[in-house]
């Protein structure tokens, strides 16, 4: 039995009310936290609320209010130390700012993530923080914004939109990246990515773009030829790209040098070099994004991109709640944040062997 005396029944403000002593329209003013009531009035309906195990109706709320003091958040994978780590910022941000969080996770599929924004319009939210699929395919983000409903981009950059954007300088990143390694000596470098492109390089996420341009910047700067053999695309299958990754280190001019364009990537590599006996950094040197704990862990060290993940996601939910409250207007910003490289013990200079090779087609040509 409940302590208003209805069994089964959730208390109400009218219970609260009641309960306190104070007039229905008092009690929803102090529980729902506008208008003003007296310390000693506010005190006596929390007293109350407390005693009742009183849940304010969060739909009644948010109809009432225009205001449902929840964010959606809508990332490609939430078991991606990248987006596991961005998520945890997102919500000690919001919750921070008395703001819910509602997840949705898309596995970079488009049709999930439209359906994803649809739910979390139905369910009323406030704001959204997305990671988009696509670059291209974005009709439902601006029939959100039509809506209403404001969104901050995470992580990836979709210039159409003109929206609030944070992300990293993933071109800078690269190039600096891959640069390490030209000047070490290496010239077959390749770049390994998980992503999909049966539609083109254009239909890849922004990340992944600006990765192979800062990629293909510092080999053009270092006056080495772009092979499109180095840059390999798993497409989305671990097993695929471990096939392609195992057929490059396997040929007769294997790549002397790889970026791994996120950790999990790298896993994939470390594994094949594994089988093939090829040793780090003797015989191969490595270069991954993200700063996974076990990338400090193995032997040796993994060489990384190290990204600032927390104060990404931060940002990002500073900037959704600004327009919330009104705080910023106007078109959308865009906040880039640099990456920093931490070096450890997967880079050396290219093997011996390699660079007289690399020396004599030189020459012959």
């Amino acid at each position: 039995m409940s302590d208003n005396g209805r069994s089964g029944v959730h208390p109400t403000i009218a219970d609260v009310a009641r309960a306190a002593g104070v007039s229905s329209a008092t009690a929803a003013r102090v529980l729902g936290g506008y208008g003003y009531a007296g310390a000693d009035t506010r005190q006596r309906v929390f007293d109350a609320a407390k005693r009742l195990a009183y849940q304010p109706n969060q739909l009644a709320r948010s109809m009432a209010t225009g205001r449902s003091k929840t964010i959606g958040v809508v990332v490609a994978d939430i078991e991606n130390l990248y987006f596991a780590r961005a998520i945890r910022a997102i919500t000690d941000t919001a919750n921070a700012s008395g703001f819910d969080v509602v997840l949705a996770n898309t596995d970079e599929d488009i049709e999930r993530e439209r359906a994803a924004v649809r739910v979390l319009l139905a369910k009323r939210v406030d704001g959204l923080i997305i990671s988009p699929a696509s670059s291209v395919e974005v009709n439902h983000l601006i029939g959100a914004r039509d809506m209403g409903c404001p969104f901050v981009l995470l992580d990836r950059r979709v210039p159409v939109l003109n929206a609030d954007t944070v992300a990293i300088d993933n071109f800078r990143a690269a190039h600096e990246a891959v640069s390490s390694f030209t000047k070490q000596g290496h010239r077959r470098i390749a770049l390994l990515s998980n992503s999909r492109v049966d539609g083109g390089h254009q239909y890849l996420t922004s990340p992944v773009r600006e990765r192979i341009d800062g990629y293909r910047a510092a080999l053009h700067d270092a006056g080495i030829r772009i092979d499109p053999n180095l840059t390999v695309f798993g497409g989305g299958d671990t097993d695929n790209l471990a096939r392609q990754v195992r057929k490059l280190c396997q040929s007769a001019n294997r790549p002397t040098a790889f970026l791994a364009v996120t950790s999990a990537v790298a896993l994939v590599l470390l594994t094949v070099l594994r089988e093939l006996d090829l040793s780090i950094p003797d015989q191969v040197s490595l270069v991954c994004f993200d700063d996974a704990d076990w990338t400090a862990a193995v032997t040796p060290p993994l060489t990384v991109v190290s990204q600032p993940i927390k104060e990404l996601a931060t940002t990002a939910t500073k900037d959704l709640i600004a327009r919330l409250q009104g705080e910023a207007t106007g078109p959308g910003e865009e906040t880039l944040l640099q990456a920093t490289i931490i070096e450890r013990g997967s880079v050396s200079q290219a093997p011996v062997t390699s660079r007289i090779e690399q020396q004599s087609r030189r020459g012959t040509n």
